[in-house]
């Protein structure tokens, strides 16, 4: 099943769900996900007979401060989509009953599953690192977090190449948000300092996909061994265990997964610094057979750097 964003859940009372909505341009609207913070919907974009995936949100828009919100998280996300390594946002709206809504690219499936059934090789892991970490590296120079990197929002498209998605706790840096609360973190991709209510900035990033990059070699995240819920107390002296190592795993991807995930966020490299040592790291190059060249994206920057020196 297509997940994007929470973890899904479909014991949901029944009472609890939100009816299919009307959204203007598609048809044939199916539930694909069902989660605490959205629905996912597979459906028709009428125009041009494409399949979309549409994240309509649980929650209403009742204030003008969430209005204010939901703009700024779909900006946020637009900005990135045009990335070849982000999932394309096509439409944002609010729903008759004034459930916000993302129309989005449709998916193949996600990394969560993907390494459930089967963990990536040292080469994969290299090569989805380098591409995540390229298209957080923009997302920096644009003044973007994302915040919530971890398996579920590593997508793969049609073409098997990753996809960065949900930017749905995302902000724009200058904002300097912390109202963020443990209810919708993912703690097992999270570093200490969102518990200890410091402000955002990019090491938080930094910190979840070196995490995600970790679960993916070994099918579980760094130190959750066997509490997939631990309270507070419990969690933030889980960061003072140390990352152990991996059979079959060099050592030399192993030291710089322990330094994406070091506990001082000034100790992490940055997201543009992380993609160039992993782009480098000695590791035999893993084929992608499904992937497409010439893809029909917008063409954008392919690094920070890249950025830097067009801007």
């Amino acid at each position: 099943m297509l997940r994007y964003g929470r973890s899904v859940s479909e014991s949901q009372p029944a009472g609890s769900r939100q009816p299919v909505p009307t959204i203007p341009g598609l048809s044939g609207l199916s539930v694909l996900a069902r989660g605490g913070y959205a629905t996912i919907y597979r459906a028709i974009q009428d125009s041009i007979g494409r399949e979309v995936a549409v994240k309509v949100e649980n929650r209403t828009l009742e204030s003008e401060r969430d209005q204010r919100r939901f703009l700024r998280e779909a900006r946020a996300a637009g900005q990135m989509s045009a990335h070849p390594y982000v999932v394309d946002l096509h439409d944002v709206g609010v729903t008759e009953d004034q459930h916000p809504y993302m129309i989005m690219d449709l998916c193949d499936g996600s990394y969560d599953e993907r390494l459930r059934a089967d963990p990536l090789t040292p080469g994969e892991t290299r090569d989805v690192g380098a591409k995540i970490a390229d298209a957080l590296a923009v997302a920096h120079l644009n003044g973007v977090l994302h915040r919530d990197v971890k398996p579920a929002n590593l997508l793969i498209s049609r073409y098997g190449e990753p996809l960065l998605a949900d930017f749905g706790l995302a902000v724009l840096a200058e904002t300097r948000e912390t109202s963020i609360t443990l209810e919708v973190l993912t703690p097992a991709y999270s570093p200490p300092e969102t518990f200890r209510h410091g402000p955002p900035t990019a090491a938080v990033d930094v910190y979840g996909l070196s995490a995600t990059l970790y679960a993916m070699l070994c099918g579980r995240p760094p130190r959750f061994q066997h509490d997939p819920n631990p309270s507070l107390v419990a969690l933030l002296e889980l960061f003072d265990q140390p990352i152990p190592d991996l059979p079959g795993v060099p050592a030399v991807l192993l030291d710089l997964l322990r330094m994406g995930m070091a506990n001082d966020p000034l100790a992490r490299p940055t997201a543009g610094r992380l993609r160039d040592l992993l782009a480098d790291l000695p590791l035999e190059r893993e084929p992608n057979p499904s992937a497409v060249r010439g893809s029909a994206r917008v063409p954008v920057p392919r690094s920070a750097s890249d950025a830097t020196q067009r801007a």
